[in-house]
């Protein structure tokens, strides 16, 4: 009896292990077809309160992607457009971006997540201020969602 129990714990943790179900998204891993559903959210500043207001969505969509690796770059393709290089280790290396200039600031927070095998989230934030010298100062926030699935 023990040594089934055994022999069960140890399967449960092997197969546990192989599961590569979340983390870093890779170039092999993108390889396929996707489908993703985009959703745009924006959000104004209150300047009585000094706060963001509550997102609401302001645009919903679907699209289709590729990516294969040709030459040892990864290319994405959406539909008929021309297809894009992608470069995973500087988009990692950019997560967080900051632009400071001429009265406007841009403050951008990326993150790409993968959910499972056949599935990944990219979620991008983006908080932006300008300086009017007739308005004052104008304050806004966005956040980009994209969910992917691995089309069989």
């Amino acid at each position: 009896m023990k040594r089934i129990a055994l022999l069960g714990l140890a399967c449960f943790v092997l197969l546990s292990c192989d599961d590569d179900s979340s983390g870093k998204v890779t170039n092999e891993f993108l390889v396929g077809n996707w489908n993703c559903v985009d959703k745009l959210y924006e959000s104004g500043y209150d300047t009585k309160l000094k706060e963001y207001r509550d997102y609401y969505e302001s645009y919903s969509g679907q699209t289709t992607f590729s990516y294969k690796i040709v030459n040892g770059i990864l290319l994405s393709k959406n539909g008929d457009k021309e297809a894009v290089e992608i470069n995973l280790d500087r988009f990692y290396k950019n997560l967080k971006m900051e632009v400071n200039s001429l009265g406007f600031e841009y403050v951008s927070n990326t993150n790409l997540l993968k959910n499972s095998n056949n599935k990944y989230t990219f979620e991008r934030e983006m908080y932006i201020a300008s300086q009017n010298d007739s308005i004052g100062i104008t304050k806004s926030r966005m956040k980009i969602l994209k969910v992917c699935t691995r089309v069989k």
